[in-house]
């Protein structure tokens, strides 16, 4: 475009000069004057094509300049979302890992209680021992057992009922403030936040030293973030790492607030 602009220019020197020259000398003959107007609107004729051209390839490199910035915005998209995915990600093997570690924390306890039942000197209890102090009463590991695989099997809501049971007849345990937990997580798995919420919450009020009460402000965090309460979920999981800072929940707690957008 620049050489066609460079003659065009040269052209119209050239059709100036004659013309300046002709009207100075007075020697300019009516062949001569018809020339000059031919070249003159051919030269109008040659710049109005070369602004058509021009206007045409600006609108061209407007087009593709605003096609390149919507691919760089695309790019830039699909690239923050990969990043939020991997987040995502990253968070549920920290919960899984974190789950799977508490089950088998949990079935070890079981375990190890009922080794130590098995393991006692047989002595006979009246029942007026038992009732007295249920936790005398070896039934209660089998029980817990009972509703714990249950949970493990995905049957929620009838792990949910045993847990509940466990409650009210085994409450002075000390698997009581987990059988709390469990319904919770049972609610959780069947989204029934609300309960879950309240679940959580007899953990925390009741047992606020039990290993389980940490957790469960975490997974209490996770809840309200479910029901779309986001204010509530970034104050707990704060409060995990007020309340229990250095434990694997604080971790857990701070990177969902480093890396969620809840």
């Amino acid at each position: 475009m620049s050489n066609i602009l460079q003659a065009i220019q040269k052209k119209r020197l050239v059709v100036f000069s004659t013309v300046l020259i002709a009207l100075l000398f007075g020697c300019a003959t009516t062949e001569q004057t018809g020339q000059l107007q031919k070249s003159l609107v051919s030269l109008q004729s040659e710049i109005l094509q070369l602004r058509q051209e021009t206007d045409t390839k600006l609108s061209n490199m407007a087009k593709e300049n605003e096609a390149l910035s919507k691919q760089v915005v695309s790019i830039y998209s699909s690239v923050e979302s990969r990043d939020d995915k991997i987040k995502i990600i990253m968070g549920k093997l920290d919960e899984l890992e974190y789950q799977l570690r508490t089950y088998w924390a949990e079935t070890k306890t079981i375990l190890n209680t009922r080794k130590k039942t098995d393991n006692r000197p047989f002595a006979p209890q009246t029942p007026a021992d038992k009732s007295a102090n249920p936790a005398i009463d070896g039934k209660y590991e089998d029980t817990y057992k009972d509703a714990f695989e249950t949970f493990q099997k995905g049957r929620y809501e009838e792990a949910s009922k045993k847990f509940s049971a466990f409650i009210e007849s085994y409450g002075g345990t000390p698997f009581a403030s987990n059988a709390y937990y469990w319904i919770g997580e049972c609610y959780m798995n069947l989204k029934n936040y609300d309960q879950a919420i309240l679940n959580f919450q007899e953990i925390i009020d009741k047992y606020p030293k039990s290993e389980k009460a940490p957790r469960a402000l975490l997974s209490q965090a996770e809840a309200f973030r479910q029901t779309n309460d986001k204010k509530s979920s970034i104050t707990i999981l704060k409060r995990v790492i007020e309340l229990y800072p250095k434990t694997e929940e604080a971790i857990i707690a701070e990177r969902k607030l480093r890396n969620s957008s809840l």
